[in-house]
This record gives structure tokens, C-alpha cells and sequence, in this order.
């Protein structure tokens, strides 16, 4: 595959410079510490499904909730969580990012190919940022269809995360 990207100016670059970096089919960009990480869009189905079943309960209790949107946690970092949940109502929805100030929770599903990106790298960086819950989600290991969810919140003095409960996927769907 040949990737021809027309940057706005040389990398390392800003939030607000990869808000103009255009996007290209099949393919997650995100921007970390100025510089670029491409990956495929394409995950195994697992994965889409369960990040389309927590978007799914998500909204159902709080209206905005989006999926593949980017959320600026720092001046050059920009992450793009698997779902994203804001904490008022979006009122321009062309954005593609948004601050982390704007953001209630964000929901990473963990893939083989991103274990140490999700688990560790982007818990610190969304706690930096003071995004007050992140949840972790990962394969169920008895059952292949479900998910375990690893709900976490910020620890203010301590800019890290807790964990406040771990629930199956189909626990917290039935639930209310």
C-alpha cells in the first residue's frame, strides 16, 4: 500500500493542525506527541461489536455518545477512543475532536494489536488530560461473544485512574 499524505506543515504537529490532516479510508490516524500513528480501521469483529453494544447502552442512558471521534489531550496529542461520551449535548457535529474538557468517559476495547496502547499508554494520557471515567474493555475469557468492563475513575490528587467495578458486557446491558 502507498500512502500519500498532504500534511499542513512539517511534523511534529499541533491539535490543531491535524484537525486538517485529511482522512484516508480504512485507516485510524491519531496524533501522538506530534507525530502520526496510522492503524487499520479494520478490527476483528469482536471488536466493532462490542464497541457498537457499549455505544448502544451508552446512549440509551446519555444521549451524547459517538464513536471514531478524536479527543485533544494535550496541545500535540490527540486520541481517538473507541467511544467517547461528552458531557453536554454536542452542538456542532462537523467536529471531528473535541478538548478533554468536553469529554465525561472514554471507552477503549482492547485489540490484539493496541494491548499496551489501551491498558497503559492512553489510560495515563486521558488521566493527564482529567477525564473523570475510562473504561477498559476486554475479552471475556470463558466466553468469546461477551466482554469484561473495567469501569474506572480519576483520582484527582493522584492524576490515575481507580477501578470502581468490572462487570460482563451482558451484565451491564440487562442492567438499568
Amino acid at each position: 500500500m502507498k500512502l500519500l499524505l498532504d500534511l499542513p506543515s512539517a511534523l511534529p504537529l499541533a491539535a490543531d493542525e491535524f484537525i486538517a490532516v485529511p482522512e484516508i479510508e480504512g485507516v485510524r490516524m491519531e496524533l501522538w506527541e506530534g507525530n502520526l500513528l496510522l492503524s487499520a480501521l479494520a478490527q476483528m469483529a469482536w471488536h466493532s461489536m462490542v464497541a457498537a453494544r457499549i455505544e448502544t447502552w451508552v446512549r440509551g442512558r446519555h444521549p451524547d455518545a459517538a464513536r471514531g471521534v478524536g479527543v485533544v489531550v494535550a496541545a500535540h496529542s490527540v486520541l481517538v477512543p473507541d467511544v467517547t461520551v461528552f458531557h453536554e449535548p454536542l452542538i456542532d457535529l462537523r467536529r471531528s475532536q473535541f478538548p478533554a474538557e468536553d469529554v465525561q468517559c472514554v471507552v477503549e476495547v482492547v485489540s490484539p494489536e493496541s494491548t499496551k496502547r489501551d491498558r497503559v499508554t492512553k489510560p495515563l494520557m486521558y488521566a493527564a488530560a482529567g477525564i473523570p471515567e475510562f473504561w477498559l474493555v476486554e475479552e471475556h475469557p470463558d466466553v468469546p461473544s461477551d466482554a469484561l468492563v473495567q469501569q474506572h475513575r480519576l483520582t484527582p490528587t493522584a492524576d490515575a485512574y481507580t477501578v470502581v467495578r468490572t462487570i460482563r458486557l451482558s451484565d451491564l446491558e440487562e442492567s438499568q
